[in-house]
């Protein structure tokens, strides 16, 4: 039998009186301050103490960079929290501030959390200085430099649309219509893959751009190297027959030897197929004036007498070049030029821009115009030269011969004339005064080859291309004059 269990009694409890308000009653208020605290914190307080809007910035030109108060947010094709209040938008493109306006940002606050509050500023009126303008352009023109640097585009390798960038910007810039024709030209120069040319194309066709005699042949041209068709390209080439006299100039410790050459008229390169990079090499006719070249390159001795004269381009100096862009990380690395051990050995890592500086020193000390020569003169001397040998060494080899030496081999030697893909299968001459005209970097090109190619492979048509500031162990130059 079950035995039953008996619970001791308890007291009821009861809550007291508060305020002379029943139990019922103030627990009432509490449940309902409580929610309603609940409420306040979650639908009002994060927009009490956060108040403002997320704010969209519409940008009259492509790729433009917000600075909100003086202090840079980003792309303009972000969408970025701003704080309630009056605040100063400057528009940026390139580095260049092109437009600004103010924007009124109110202060919502009910469930901002959840739902985020928006607004678009207005964009702003265009009112740019022909200045301001030519930098806009010549910063779109570079990035279709640099992207016809690239063969080929795929997944890993991020292509812009750089066309539809730079027409977008023109347009909305309202640049005349003579100046919007020669800017397409020039951009057009350097398309060189499939991915440029439909970007190009499709920019054209969507804008409704009329295209001159020129762009239609820049186009065609693009087409021609993209399809990869198996036409040749290109003047055939020819060697001449300079008459050239011995020339000096002296400088302090520094004394050069070189060859006067005449002006002369002739083909540079030959028949490429047409395709890219081949093309680089086709033959076109140019025209030199008469200069003199250098016998030898421009020696580690030759450079250390400019050192002591301009102590900026040290070696000890590095960090500050290459901040101002006029170097990279391995100019003048393994090398200690002085002026106590006298060698012909050719300097190397040594940029276009440091070759320059020499360039320019030596003009002042000589009181003549001193260059870097162009490929046209490089090459007249190389076609004219009865022997042209390959020097499979740093140090040149004495000759007889009245005439350059290690034009083939050594180092390769920088020269004045940047690279345009497309200018050798088009107008030459234009090409380069377009270049000029905008004021583009130049891509300094190459000539001779280096001691360490293959001789087989390098002639007086082979064409290299480097940066400006960049440093090859393989680099170096020599100087040209006019008397």
């Amino acid at each position: 039998m079950k035995r039953r269990i008996v619970l001791p009694e308890v007291e009821e409890v009861k809550l007291p009186v508060l305020f002379s308000m029943r139990p019922g009653m103030y627990l009432l208020i509490l449940y309902t301050l409580f929610i309603a605290a609940a409420i306040f914190c979650i639908a009002f307080l994060p927009g009490i103490l956060k108040g403002g809007r997320y704010v969209t910035f519409p940008a009259p030109l492509s790729e433009s960079g917000i600075v909100l108060d003086g202090t840079y947010l980003g792309s303009a094709d972000n969408q970025y929290f701003i704080e309630s209040g009056s605040h100063e938008i400057t528009y940026m493109k390139g580095g260049v501030p092109y437009a600004s306006s103010l924007v009124e940002v109110d202060h919502p606050v009910f469930l901002t959390w959840l739902f985020h509050r928006t607004k678009t500023a207005d964009s702003p009126v265009l009112s740019m200085s022909a200045e301001q303008k030519l930098e806009v352009i010549r910063y779109d023109l570079e990035q279709i430099q640099t992207a016809g640097a690239i063969l080929s585009y795929d997944a890993v390798t991020r292509y812009e649309g750089v066309y539809t960038n730079l027409i977008t910007d023109l347009i909305a810039m309202d640049v005349p219509d003579e100046t919007f024709a020669e800017v397409l030209e020039l951009a057009l120069l350097y398309c060189t893959n499939e991915t440029m040319l439909a970007d190009a194309q499709e920019a054209l066709q969507k804008f409704q751009v009329s295209q001159t005699p020129f762009l239609k042949e820049l186009l065609a041209a693009a087409h021609s190297i993209v399809e990869n068709t198996p036409d040749k390209a290109g003047l055939p080439g020819e060697i001449i027959a300079l008459q050239k006299e011995a020339r000096n100039l002296k400088a302090g410790d520094l004394e050069l030897t070189g060859y006067l050459y005449p002006q002369a008229r002739f083909v540079m390169g030959g028949p490429v197929d047409l395709a890219y990079p081949a093309v680089n090499e086709a033959g076109v006719e140019v025209t030199t004036p008469a200069f003199v070249l250098a016998s030898h390159e421009v020696s580690q001795y030759q450079w250390a007498l400019f050192l002591q004269e301009n102590p900026m381009w040290e070696k000890a100096n590095l960090a500050a070049l290459q901040a101002q862009g006029l170097v990279d990380e391995a100019y003048l690395a393994g090398l200690s030029p002085s002026t106590v051990f006298i060698t012909n050995r050719p300097i190397h890592n040594i940029s276009y821009y440091a070759a320059q500086a020499f360039c320019d020193w030596l003009s002042k000390k000589t009181g003549k115009t001193v260059f870097i020569p162009s490929e046209s003169m490089w090459t007249a001397a190389a076609l004219s030269h009865s022997n042209l040998a390959f020097a499979a060494s740093l140090s040149p080899i004495p000759t007889q011969l009245e005439e350059p030496v290690s034009l083939l081999g050594g180092v390769w030697e920088l020269t004045s004339t940047t690279h345009i893909p497309l200018a050798r299968i088009t107008d030459y001459q234009k090409a380069h005064a377009l270049h000029q005209r905008f004021g583009l970097p130049i891509q300094p090109i190459v000539k001779g080859g280096s001691y360490l190619n293959d001789a087989k492979t390098i002639s007086s048509n082979t064409v290299g291309v480097v940066d400006p500031d960049a440093c090859g162990d393989f680099i170096g130059f020599r100087v040209a004059w006019y008397e």
